[in-house]
């Protein structure tokens, strides 16, 4: 660039415009043609200075990087810096009117990689000192700011679209570097945070020109804002696999050390009174669970396991104690009947603890921990009357619920506030920017997330995986439990409802039987869209095996009940101690106003997968391998919670129905291989948003069986993912499961289904031996010769002989559709039927031989069939088809 502009005419030039708004330089910019700006440097006397915008433009981010690197340390070195990130940030925000500013800044590659050195830069100055240290109310101020407006610069020079900075970020060779010290800078912003928060404002050796609560409010909003441009970028998946892999920050536990950080920013009582603090840091801990959440989710690797191999797990002890500490906060909460009004977003801390709470639970080395201590908060929460424990975890419609938000941060506004806190003598009101609720959750979702996250943290600390668990582990969730009951539930939850509203000693047998049956039902209200079967069916097994011990456990009180009521009660408590406690009464709900949904049906969902369970338990292989990328990770296995001799007879007896069809027990079969086959593979934890939802049910018009094509399904969690809550493939997948269980124990109530669009009733188990005997002839054969050459004899699901030109058998498949269109080819004028192959003759070599209607789509020979769809999918003649 000719002409270049000497360096103290561009101090100059930052000093006397970042001032300026960006609608006021574009005025400016406007009047005049040259592209030059005339500006007063503030100095007294001192002559109005014109400069070339495009020059200091083109210039000033390695001006900055400069003036970073210099080893001068004078005062106003940071307040230069962030003045120059001010402007730096109000010229991109005018790119959009001024085509030769977006020539300079955007579209020169150079420049561009320049801004992003300045940031990186930045980031491992600020971040590079990671211990604790007191600093000056200026100092820690500035570098709070310095670190939120260098990382939201990022959106004005590359794009607001955090999907586009990470793909920025990735390509970027000095990636790592950036992420270490990004996240090393976001930790020592929070530890001068808990700093100010922990000295009072008097303590401090410079006064700021604001109130104390002033100051601490602008400090949180640097945190949150930060915090929350990292967990914009964890939330996609290529990011989030990066950091997993960073060995400073999992394998170290510098992502563990910032949650520990953040999770324990303790509110002195001077700040109790200060709403937009506690909301703030509220704020800031539920998106440090969250993050915390995607990076133990991550698929690349387990965050556990590499944390377990540095010798890191003390740190993940201390964050799992927070979690277990914010549950019992958060639950305690939830069970009072009129929630404290808060008058901003308090953050989904709860929810996002319980997620948390669900992997830690999974984990080998933290069950036992959260079995010993979540256990008895649960007992408490069991000790509620029925009608507060169905409004609080049985329900659809809640009393309050969490609100979570986003911050709109203001560059330009929050810089601008702090540069001019140090110079100003009067005081300044704190900007507060605008929030943005991010309620993608109804209030029916937010329950319904809240409840089955409860289950399957229930259904973790049950299961007993022999590989993992040692013999003292069996049992010990449900022996700690019944051991709760007896407590007061007062000493274990958080204070916030007086002793008598908890159900009495002397009547708390039946109250939690009540209480866990409503849940169970409840529960099955929940599949599949927000629980497991396999979770919904090692809750039940729970109920079985709690039955008795409640029963041992509580006679006496109820015995002390019955002498005290007389005749009357002599006659209850005769009764109690000859019966057992019915777990599944439907009349346990009838009594309170708030009832769950779709109650009418649930007695015969109930009695399938009783069924499902007793093949399943008859089954010689139950246990299941746990994670994908742990080892330590356990799965449920069923026959071991039910070994114990009279749960294994009163489960056997109470699962037993009256015998149904043959085609009913051939999906039946079906069914309870998809459920071995779940129970190997690991649950990942996923709720889908309603539009997300209605997105799959399109695309499985035209693609039935996408859980069988791992292609398909990475392609559509991607494309998932863009729309909503982040869908990894492993969610997906589990979504589709459960999602064809749920339609073939309705199609086989209602009997062979002929809805050629609905994938409820298609076998899950291919190439079975029994599926196909020696002489099986088609399960609807045509009704006469002319029907023969046509589909409409067909049906989906129906097992069928292929056959050549020659009639000469080629294999054995399912009908998979017979009307449509498929791929271009119309079923129907065609008379074609697309068909799943699951065995092939022993004449032929599938992997060479040529299929009809093949194409560069679905490939043109049985193996390519193969490769594209997961399973040998083929359009063949109906006449073909026996």
């Amino acid at each position: 660039m000719s002409g270049l502009l000497e360096p103290n005419q561009v101090v100059a030039a930052v000093k006397g415009l970042h001032w300026r708004t960006s609608l006021e330089i574009h005025k400016l910019l406007k009047d005049n043609e040259d592209f030059c700006i005339t500006y007063n440097d503030g100095e007294e006397g001192a002559e109005p200075e014109k400069i070339d915008v495009e020059k200091l433009v083109g210039m000033l981010p390695l001006h900055l990087l400069s003036v970073f690197i210099s080893s001068d340390e004078e005062d106003g070195k940071l307040g230069y810096l962030l003045s120059g990130i001010r402007l730096l940030n109000t010229f991109c925000d005018l790119t959009s009117r001024h085509p030769r500013l977006d020539q300079v800044l955007l579209d020169d590659v150079v420049l561009t990689a320049q801004m992003l050195d300045l940031v990186i830069f930045t980031m491992v100055a600020l971040g590079g000192n990671r211990k604790e240290s007191w600093k000056s109310d200026y100092d820690s101020l500035i570098e709070a700011t310095m670190v939120a407006s260098t990382l939201h610069l990022m959106h004005g020079f590359i794009s607001p679209n955090s999907q586009d900075l990470v793909i920025v970020l990735l390509a970027h060779p000095k990636v790592d570097v950036f992420i270490d010290a990004a996240f090393g800078a976001v930790h020592n912003v929070v530890r001068s945070l808990r700093a100010k928060l922990l000295h009072r404002q008097a303590d401090q050796p410079k006064k700021l020109g604001a109130n104390s609560v002033g100051a601490v409010n602008a400090h949180c909003q640097q945190a949150e804002a930060a915090l929350q441009f990292l967990h914009s970028l964890c939330q996609h998946k290529l990011f989030r696999d990066r950091v997993a892999k960073n060995q400073e920050l999992c394998g170290k536990g510098g992502v563990l050390m910032l949650a520990q950080s953040i999770l324990s920013l303790y509110i002195t009582p001077e700040w109790v009174g200060a709403a937009v603090i506690i909301a703030s840091i509220s704020r800031i801990n539920a998106k440090a669970l969250s993050l915390l959440h995607h990076l133990f989710e991550a698929e690349s690797v387990s965050f556990l396991d590499e944390v377990e191999r540095s010798g890191s797990l003390h740190l993940a002890q201390t964050v799992a104690s927070k979690v277990l500490e914010l549950m019992r906060l958060g639950l305690s909460r939830a069970s009072k009947a009129s929630p404290p009004p808060h008058e901003y977003p308090m953050g989904f801390v709860l929810l996002n603890a319980m997620r948390l709470a669900d992997v830690f639970s999974d984990d080998s080395h933290f069950r036992r921990f959260f079995t010993k201590h979540f256990t008895m908060v649960l007992s408490a929460v069991f000790c509620l009357p029925h009608g507060d424990f169905l409004s609080m975890l049985c329900s659809s419609d809640l009393s309050s619920r969490e609100d979570d938000a986003t911050l709109d941060y203001d560059l330009f506004t929050s810089s601008g506030w702090v540069l001019s806190a140090f110079s100003s003598p009067g005081e300044l009101a704190v900007p507060q920017f605008k929030l943005n609720f991010q309620n993608n959750l109804t209030m029916s979702s937010y329950a319904h997330q809240r409840t089955s996250l409860i289950v399957k943290i229930m259904a973790n600390l049950h299961c007993f995986v022999p590989e993992v668990c040692t013999e003292d582990d069996r049992n010990r969730f449900i022996q700690t439990f019944v051991s709760g009951l007896r407590k007061d539930p007062t000493s274990i939850l958080v204070n916030l409802l007086p002793s008598s509203t908890y159900t009495p000693e002397a009547q708390r047998g039946t109250s939690v039987c009540k209480n866990i049956s409503s849940l169970l039902h409840h529960a099955e209200f929940l599949i599949p869209n927000a629980l497991n079967v396999e979770d919904l069916m090692i809750l039940r097994v729970f109920c079985q095996q709690l039955e008795p011990l409640i029963r041992s456990e509580f006679e006496e009180s109820q015995a002390e009940v019955k002498d005290n009521q007389g005749a009357g009660g002599s006659s209850s408590g005769k009764q109690l101690g000859k019966e057992p406690l019915n777990l599944n009464n439907d009349e346990a709900s009838e009594d309170s106003d708030v009832r769950a949904e779709g109650a009418a049906t649930k007695q015969g969902v109930n009695n399938e997968e009783m069924e499902t369970a007793e093949r399943s338990k008859e089954s010689d292989n139950l246990e299941t391998s746990g994670s994908e990328t742990s080892s330590n990770r356990g799965g449920k296995g069923l026959v071991d919670q039910a070994e114990d001799g009279d749960l294994a007879r009163t489960f056997t007896k109470r699962l037993k129905v009256s015998a149904s069809s043959g085609e009913a027990k051939e999906d039946e079969r079906a069914e309870a291989s998809l459920l071995l086959e779940k129970q190997r593979t690991k649950r990942k934890r996923s709720i889908m948003s309603d539009d997300q939802m209605a997105m799959m049910e399109k695309a499985l018009v035209d693609e039935p069986d996408m859980q069988r094509n791992s292609v398909w399904i990475r392609t559509w969690a991607d494309k998932l993912s863009l729309q909503g809550p982040e869908v990894t493939s492993a969610q997906l997948k589990n979504w589709l499961n459960n999602r064809k269980a749920k339609l073939a124990r309705a199609a086989s109530k209602q009997g062979p289904s002929r809805d050629n669009n609905s994938s409820g009733d298609l076998p899950e188990s291919p190439g079975d031996e029994n599926t196909w005997p020696q002489q099986q002839k088609p399960t609807t054969p045509f009704a006469d010769k002319a029907s023969a050459s046509s589909s409409e004899g067909l049906k989906r699901g129906q097992q069928v002989m292929l056959v050549d030109e020659r009639g000469v058998e080629v294999g054995k498949g399912t009908v998979l559709k017979t009307d449509g269109e498929w791929y271009g080819l119309s079923l129907e004028t065609r008379q074609v039927c697309v068909v799943d192959v699951m065995e092939l003759s022993g004449l032929y070599d599938y992997s060479k031989m040529s299929i009809p209607y093949g194409s560069d789509d679905v490939g043109r020979t049985f193996g390519e069939a193969n490769s594209r769809f997961g399973v040998m999918r083929v359009a063949w003649d109906a006449s073909k088809l026996q």
